[in-house]
Formats: structure tokens, sequence, C-alpha cells
């Protein structure tokens, strides 16, 4: 396979983006690859057709016309958009997702909510632009509580392992039974959810939409949770029952939230969310780092060589569990 022309297509964006020289380390393993860098809102249908690799995020739309596509390496961790096989018209192909690329930026996002709220610095930032002195004396200390991580994969491990550093801790929820890594004190299983949310005073959500997920956050859950406790979603919005979220902050069954993901996206102006003093909401923005591009071209080169010798690729993405 090495020897053969071997056309891929990466698609850019503004967050992704590969240079001459990240270009040539790719030519460098595969020598006989013609490689096009592209903005992905300027890939035409011949470009998309002639592809027999992808790197970056094409619209699910036009991969019925990828008729030579063999492999799509997606430059997010989240697949859900790319798991219908009737997107490549029944054919098979690999796709692999950028599992690893996120969980150092997304952790460091979290722990800026929890601060945040427990320091009380929005409230700080309305009376600085009201050029107000008042000191708010009700704070939290992160010291000594518990954090529950609701999935420990590479997000969920990199936020584990900073709640374990300062002095949380910390039980976390896993799809399938392993060995318990040294930063959780306590490790349960996906059926064990409920008693996960009735110890945590911090609820971390790490996972994919998938239809074992969406929805997982009821309202019955959340009226199972300390009164005490702060949600933070960084997986995605379709997780939470977002009316039953509201509900839940109107009527202090739970502390707050620090939302990264709603639904939809963006939030629509009269979504109630916006208007709740005890959530913080950013824009999916949790996984923007400049380090990032690095690092998916890391798993790119990686898999790339795998590929050429017929070797099973990193981060493949189980279609019918959807990550």
């Amino acid at each position: 396979m090495k020897n053969r022309i071997i056309n891929i297509l990466i698609l850019t964006d503004s967050l992704f983006n590969v240079n001459d020289e990240q270009k040539k380390l790719i030519t460098d393993i595969a020598e006989n690859a013609v490689v096009t860098v592209v903005p992905n809102k300027s890939a035409t249908g011949e470009m998309i057709a002639e592809a027999e690799i992808i790197f970056g995020l094409p619209k699910p739309a036009d991969l019925k016309n990828a008729k030579n596509l063999r492999w799509l390496q997606l430059v997010s961790a989240g697949a859900d958009k790319y798991i219908d096989k009737n997107l490549y018209a029944n054919r098979d192909i690999i796709l692999t997702n950028s599992s690893g690329v996120y969980g150092i930026p997304i952790a460091e996002h979290v722990f800026a909510m929890i601060l945040a709220f427990n320091r009380n610095l929005q409230e700080y930032t309305l009376l600085k632009k009201e050029k107000r002195w008042h000191v708010i004396n009700e704070v939290r200390e992160f010291y000594g509580s518990t954090v529950g991580v609701i999935g420990l994969g590479d997000i969920g491990r990199e936020v584990a392992k900073r709640a374990k550093a300062l002095g949380a801790k910390v039980i976390a929820l896993k799809k399938n039974p392993s060995g318990k890594p040294d930063y959780v004190d306590q490790l349960y299983l996906t059926e064990e959810i409920d008693e996960v949310l009735k110890q945590s005073d911090y609820v971390i959500l790490t996972l994919p939409a998938t239809n074992k997920t969406r929805g997982i956050i009821s309202e019955e859950r959340l009226r199972i949770m300390k009164p005490n406790a702060f949600l933070v979603n960084i997986g995605r919005g379709e997780l939470i029952c977002q009316e039953a979220l509201v509900k839940a902050l109107k009527n202090n069954w739970i502390a707050g939230a620090g939302l990264d993901v709603t639904t939809p996206e963006p939030l629509p102006e009269d979504n109630p969310l916006w208007e709740l003093s005890n959530v913080m909401i950013t824009q999916h923005s949790s996984g923007i780092s400049k380090e990032n591009d690095a690092r998916r071209l890391n798993i790119f080169l990686d898999n790339l060589k795998r590929y050429l010798n017929n070797e099973k690729l990193k981060n493949e993405v189980d279609f019918s569990e959807g990550y």
C-alpha cells in the first residue's frame, strides 16, 4: 500500500489547520500521497469524491459522494454526527476520532468553572462593572469535597487527576470494570450512577451522546443530587433533560451548573438558562487550545503509518456504540 497513490483530503476550519511543515510530515510517511489542504467550506464535490482518506470534519451530507473513502479521521473527540452508516452509502469505512487531544484543556476549563463558582467570580465581575465594592461572604472550599466523574475516558481521567491533586475524594462511573487508577477513590459501573450522584458535591459529565446516554440526567436524578451540588457538563447537551435542569436550578434542588454544551446550540436568546444567576455558560469552547493541532496531527500520523501497514488504527469508533 505504501507505493500506490493515495488521495488525502484535509479539511481545515477556524480551530484546525495543517501548515506546510506539518503537511511534509504526512508526505514523508506516505511518499506517493496527493495531499490537499483546503478550508472545509471550500471543499468541492470532486475533492470529496477522490479522497481515500479525509482528515477533518466533512459535512455529513457530502459523504454519500465520497465514493473512494476508506478512512475518515475526525478532528473531534465526539463522533455522533458521523455514526450513521447510511451517510456512507452503506460502504464499510474506518472511522477514527481525536480522543486524547482535548483532555487537558477541557479539564482546566472544568476547574475554571468550579473555582469561579466557589469564589463568586461572576458576581465580582458584575460588581467591577458597576464600580461597586461589596464583599460576598458565602464562599465554598473545594478541598475535602467529593467529585463524581461520569465517564472515565480521556477527559474524565484528566478531570479526576486534578480533582485528586486539589484534595477531593474522587468517585467515578465507568462502563466496563477495570483496574482502578490511583487518583480515583472508588469506581462504579454505569448502572450505579444514582449512588455517584447522591454522594457528589460536584458532578462532571464527560460522556458522548448516544442512545444509552441521552437524558441520563433526568428530573428524577436531579432530585436525588445534593442541594449543594454543582453540575458541570462538557459532554453533550443531550445528556441532561434541560427543562428539568431549569426547574432544578430555579427550585434549588442543586446549587448551580456550569454548561459548556446545551440543547440546541447556539442556545436561543429566550432560553431561561441565560437568566439564572447560578448558571455559568460557555459556548462549546472548553476544548479550545493552541496545542490541539499538534496533538491531532500526531494521532493522524500514527494512524497513517498503521493504515499503510494494514494495522488496526487507534481511536476507532464503534458504529454500534457511537464512540
